[in-house]
């Protein structure tokens, strides 16, 4: 008696904030989404020419430029956001979910093609990560496998 295994295999990837992000990639994506450019100007306009500044032991430091990253706590950041990691599932076969920062995948498995493929997937997955500037928080990431049905393969004699 051989039991086969139809079941899904699904990752849940915790993304990282976008704050190592030059304001320059999340501009580009919204322009290329179709956006009206006074809507591009005026994102760039908010991301642009920022400053801040620390204080240290009581002391305030010199102001810095902000070249990177979305403003924690504005209207605009979880958006921003959401249309910076939009784009996630282009060369992606399998089914994927986004939730804010995190990112399910996942894909029915009865044979090993299908393994291949969703292994091929998560490769592609780690790639858009890099090249986004994106990292994937393995802490916070998971892999499951739901069974679905066991099926009982009765040899012929």
């Amino acid at each position: 008696m051989v039991y086969l295994l139809n079941f899904i295999y699904s990752f849940v990837v915790d993304l990282t904030t976008v704050s190592i992000v030059p304001h320059g990639q999340p501009l580009s994506k919204i322009a290329n989404l179709g956006v009206d450019s006074r809507v591009v100007v005026w994102i760039r306009e908010f991301l642009l020419g920022r400053t801040q500044r620390v204080r240290v032991e009581g002391q305030l430091l010199e102001e810095v430029r902000v070249t990177s990253d979305i403003p924690q706590g504005s209207i605009l950041g979880p958006l921003l956001f959401l249309v910076y990691v939009n784009d996630i599932w282009r060369n992606i076969e399998s089914t994927i979910w986004l939730f804010a920062d995190d990112c399910v995948s996942y894909r029915k498995i009865i044979n090993n093609e299908d393994m291949e493929k969703l292994q091929k997937d998560m490769d592609r997955l780690g790639e858009w990560a890099v090249e986004n500037a994106m990292k994937i928080n393995p802490r916070k990431s998971k892999a499951i496998f739901f069974i679905l049905k066991r099926v009982i393969v009765i040899p012929k004699a």
